[in-house]
């Protein structure tokens, strides 16, 4: 067992120096995969050993060559280019901050079908509307400016067409709050009623975590999960990092740092659709982007 894992650390070290010349490649990630592989099925190798294998794998394997779908919402609207369909609840989309949605116990903001920040004629429209309602009393309340805003109910939800391969990567930079927490759901899937596909689940906050939920028949079933430790709570943008190999390997990464890898082959079929829901927590999508094998 200690010449195997002598061995094996060997790979570790001479991996990384390899790939960065770019010398030898794919021949090299073919038996790091193979070793890996081998140690996993004989149990040969200490954790933190396989655990460094995985990692090497998942960070040089890229078979995915072609962006099938990004949007970084510097149009301002995310409605167009990509298109998404607005399913239910409301996103607005700011300068600097992307595709941004807040926590539910907030009232909603007047916003163009959900898609801009209120503009400045808007304001002023509402600025009077305010002082009329004040100067005639609130048995006229209604008739100007209309009832005010109530709190919003229900999750946030919009799709796209992503046309995602199945081997792909999906990359999702964001800023989620800690308190209140975040909920947010990623879907990948195979039709727009959601009965086959994937769902990244992201919970922030104390009891923080992150788990992919395989849906078969509309019915889901946790395929791996991993806490998040407060992730999240230097407010800062992170990068939230999906792949899935063509072996089936799914890897999931956070800033760089391996969260989690499993091996689900489910399903042989590309994903074409790209949902987002939202649930709880302020939320900021800087960019989102999907890769894969074309």
């Amino acid at each position: 067992m200690k010449p195997l894992i002598l061995f094996l650390a060997l790979a570790c070290l001479l991996a990384g120096p390899a790939f960065a010349a770019g010398q030898g490649e794919k021949p090299l990630l073919e038996e790091l995969r193979a070793l890996a592989e081998k140690a996993r099925r004989q149990q040969a190798a200490d954790r933190w050993l396989q655990r460094a294998l995985d990692d090497l794998v998942a960070r040089y394997d890229r078979p995915w060559t072609r962006t099938l779908f990004f949007d970084d919402f510097r149009d301002g609207d995310f409605t167009r280019n990509p298109r998404w369909e607005l399913l239910e609840g409301r996103f607005s989309v700011q300068r600097g901050r992307g595709l941004v949605a807040h926590d539910r116990g907030e009232p909603a903001a007047a916003t163009d079908s959900g898609r801009r920040e209120q503009q400045p004629e808007d304001l002023g429209a509402a600025l009077v509307g305010a002082l009329l309602q004040q100067a005639l009393g609130p048995a006229d309340s209604n008739q100007v400016g209309g009832p005010a805003a109530a709190p919003r109910s229900g999750p946030d939800r919009l799709r796209a067409r992503a046309n995602a391969s199945n081997a792909f990567a999906l990359t999702l930079t964001l800023r989620a709050s800690e308190d209140p927490p975040t909920r947010l759901e990623v879907a990948l899937l195979q039709n727009t009623a959601g009965r086959y596909g994937y769902r990244l689940r992201l919970h922030t906050g104390r009891r923080g975590f992150v788990e992919l939920e395989r849906i078969r028949n509309g019915r889901g079933a946790i395929v791996e999960q991993a806490p998040l430790h407060g992730a999240f709570a230097d407010g800062r943008l992170h990068d939230l990092v999906w792949r899935q190999a063509p072996d089936g390997t799914v890897t999931l990464m956070l800033d760089e740092k391996t969260l989690f890898q499993v091996r689900d082959r489910a399903f042989r079929d590309g994903y074409p659709w790209l949902e987002l829901r939202h649930d709880g927590g302020e939320l900021a999508v800087r960019a989102i982007r999907v890769e894969g094998t074309g």
